[in-house]
């Protein structure tokens, strides 16, 4: 469809509803996440007032989801058993979501899609015109995760139904000034705090794991442990730079250039240069385009001897040696790879994952200084490797997790021995000394700050929101172990900064008034729906992850 309708996909319009229900629902169904009854398996279809949805219409949701994911983060969803049960979940809401849209007489049309997304930045140029061809270098991108053109726009079209749906329960949605006000003063008051840090790394008592817990942390989450695809290619290289010793320009052919694109030869006041004035740039480009296509033509050139080659498989190497082009061979590349040494866009890679022993060749694929043509050396598919060949980065996995959660135990100790001392009379500081722990008090910050260099930060930012003066927070986890807060002074926040910034905090507060109505009638839609997602329980310790090693 966008194909045919090329045409009509130009600039000012943006990318947006990519991953407005990815970032939207997993939000709202933690909401949800119960542990409900434990003889539930978690392979049970959900049920809407009692009745199982069809497993077909279930399985469209949760594959439209999938996609959903893969276009807007670029990679495949990880299966982990907490992914699973959010997939499960979104798909039961984005069944919903349409149900309603539909009771609603909420609809897209062909004219409103292609509307929405007439300039996805992915599929443009600079100049914001569509291309047909960056739209079937996506399309064969996608392929390769079973995504076809009708899934992908069908991601689309869902997508902005959804949004439209929004935009009509919540239309209604005010922002007052004193709400605007409320919400931002306790937001940009300065507040200075002490803190102390409990860290995996200076955690020295010894962490010894079995065979036996490491082999059922690996049976567990084999997932995990998931090698990508990997594609190993040869690839001819048509350098542009040799192409320009080649060209020879006339007078004639710069001339006929420079009047073809005066507009791009100005000065200050949009009136064209003199050719006499900007005839070593004029004839730079030319030059430069000219090299650019007889690079193309060459690496055509070679495809089209691959293609007309009747009898056996075509000799790739003496094929280049015929036209001059050096081959080289890449090690093994993931769909992640990146290749700067060769100065390629992600088509590179892209049209390497798309060869196969049967369709060996790709077409030329063009690069900052040269074009490409691949040929298909080999493949490994994704796979989950054998216990032995992992036992090791399971065990350092293992060790990792107990040394976490015993660091945590610590920290948890000591905050508890800290505020005790505390509240017998001594101060922050007094108390920390007295039980060795180092104190470190970081410039003071406020809770709308962004990229704040504190661990956990987020954390940290919503505990001081609510924490008194001289108070002293409980543990808050972090990446690597823990940190415990102390609020040493807060300050009101400057009404002078709040008034320039009005305008654009009281969009913010609209925006956060709305999310929190439609959540609010989302969790209503459930409810009355009366839908039990089946999520299987688990234990805290199968949901929590391991921490990165070191």
């Amino acid at each position: 469809m966008f194909i045919s309708h090329g045409e009509k996909l130009r600039k000012n319009a943006r990318w947006l509803m990519a991953g407005v229900l990815l970032l939207l629902i997993p939000g709202f169904v933690a909401m949800f996440t119960t542990t409900g009854n434990t003889d539930r398996r978690g392979g049970d279809l959900p049920t809407i007032h009692g009745k199982p949805i069809a497993a077909a219409e279930f399985e469209q949701q949760q594959n439209l989801v999938q996609a959903q994911y893969m276009i807007s983060q670029g990679r495949e969803l990880r299966k982990t058993a907490d992914t699973l049960d959010q997939l499960k979940q979104q798909a039961v809401v984005q069944l919903l979501l349409n149900r309603k849209a539909k009771e609603l007489g909420v609809r897209v049309t062909d004219a409103e899609l292609m509307q929405q997304v007439q300039h996805l930045p992915m599929l443009v140029n600079d100049a914001g015109q569509f291309e047909p061809e960056r739209y079937r270098r996506l399309l064969a991108y996608l392929t390769k995760y079973g995504i076809n053109e009708a899934a992908f726009e069908q991601v689309l079209r869902s997508q902005l139904l959804h949004a439209k749906l929004q935009q009509l329960i919540v239309s209604t949605v005010t922002a007052t000034p004193v709400e605007v006000q409320q919400a931002y003063l306790p937001l940009n008051e300065k507040v200075t705090v002490d803190l102390v840090r409990f860290e995996m790394a200076d955690y020295t008592v010894p962490i010894t794991v079995s065979n036996a817990e490491v082999r059922a942390f690996y049976e567990e989450s084999k997932e995990s442990f998931r090698t990508p695809a990997k594609v190993k290619v040869r690839y001819a290289t048509f350098p542009i730079a040799e192409s320009e010793k080649t060209i020879q320009l006339s007078d004639d052919e710069i001339n006929e250039f420079y009047e073809r694109n005066r507009f791009k030869f100005t000065d200050t006041n949009n009136i064209a240069k003199p050719l006499v004035e900007v005839k070593p740039e004029v004839k730079a480009e030319l030059l430069k385009l000219r090299a650019e296509r007889a690079a193309g033509d060459r690496a055509t050139e070679l495809t089209v001897k691959l293609v007309r080659q009747s009898e056996g498989k075509p000799d790739f190497a003496k094929l280049c040696a015929g036209l001059n082009a050096a081959v080289q061979e890449t090690g093994y590349l993931t769909a992640t790879n990146k290749l700067p040494s060769l100065q390629v866009g992600p088509d590179f890679i892209q049209k390497a994952f798309i060869l196969t022993p049967d369709q060996p060749y790709s077409d030329p694929i063009a690069g900052s200084n040269a074009f490409y043509v691949l040929e298909y050396v080999d493949g490994k598919p994704s796979g989950i490797p054998a216990f032995e060949e992992v036992q090791d980065k399971a065990t350092e996995q293992v060790r990792q997790l107990r040394r976490y959660a015993a660091t945590l135990g610590d920290g948890t100790a000591k905050v508890e021995r800290l505020k005790k001392l505390i509240a017998g009379g001594q101060t922050f500081a007094g108390a920390c000394a007295e039980l060795k722990l180092k104190v470190e008090t970081p410039p003071a910050f406020t809770v709308a700050q962004e990229k704040l260099d504190l661990p956990a930060a987020t954390s940290i930012q919503q505990v001081v929101l609510g924490l008194p003066v001289n108070a002293t927070s409980e543990l808050i986890r972090t990446m690597t172990g823990g940190v415990v807060v102390h609020l040493r002074d807060r300050q009101a926040a400057d009404l002078a900064e709040f008034e320039k910034n009005k305008a654009q905090f009281t969009q913010q507060v609209l925006q956060r008034n709305r999310q929190a109505l439609f959540n609010a009638w989302l969790q209503d839609v459930v409810r009355t729906e009366q839908v039990d997602f089946k999520i299987k329980p688990r234990t805290t310790a199968e949901t929590e992850e391991p921490p990165a090693a070191n």
